[in-house]
């Protein structure tokens, strides 16, 4: 995939110390483009390893511009409040739309009370063995799986996703691992990486709003 974004949004803030690549931005419109026929107001959202929340708002204002609606609700997960500043800023230029969204400062192994209908997630690429550590803690851990492993991020994604709920992770690694109540498909390729579908085949008792 060409690095031209062909599909700008709006001018973003972020730390100065860690700019986002334009995998977040090449993501949000994959998955917008993926899902175009299926997105429906009812739905939850969640941009998980939000940073200042490129991913999620980007998919927003691609679904405002071009289908007019948007979902209902959407959180933004992020475990460094370095970012906190720079999300309520980028929150604002998006401006108003009927979605109530949430910012959520917590790890992701932390119990997530909601279940979703969509979970976008561009997370660290590597573990610690794999690079060389910086100097810079904050760097690190925009990185690689420092405050939480790979595996474990799996392990929420089945957990907060509804019946039916689809993830879609970026990803090094290129073989998807499987679980039990989740099937695994990948479903595209942005700069180099791998993007997976995780979706939740073996539900809770309450009924996806979904659909199949």
């Amino acid at each position: 995939m060409s690095s031209i974004n062909h599909h700008p949004t709006f001018n973003y803030s972020q730390p100065d110390s860690y700019r986002f690549s334009h995998d977040s931005v090449f993501l949000a419109r994959k998955v917008f483009e993926l899902l175009r026929s299926e997105i429906k107001t009812e739905w939850q959202a969640l941009d998980l390893c939000a940073g200042c929340g490129i991913v999620g708002m980007d998919f927003l204002f691609h679904c405002r511009k071009e289908l007019q609606l948007v979902p209902r609700g959407f959180d933004f997960l992020e475990v460094q409040d370095d970012y906190k500043s720079h999300f309520d800023i980028n929150k604002d230029r998006l401006e108003s739309l009927d979605t109530k969204i949430q910012y959520l400062s917590q790890n992701y192994v932390e119990p997530i009370p909601t279940q979703y209908d969509l979970i976008l997630c561009n997370p660290p690429y590597f573990n610690p063995s794999e690079g060389l550590l910086s100097p810079n803690r904050f760097k690190n851990r925009c990185r690689f799986f420092i405050d939480a492993s790979h595996a474990e991020l799996i392990a929420t994604i089945e957990s907060a996703l509804r019946h039916k709920g689809r993830a879609y992770v970026l990803t090094r690694n290129a073989k998807p691992p499987t679980t039990a109540k989740l099937n695994a498909q990948v479903v595209g390729d942005i700069r180099g990486t791998t993007l997976i579908c995780y979706e939740r085949i073996i539900g809770d008792t309450a009924p996806s709003i979904q659909g199949g």
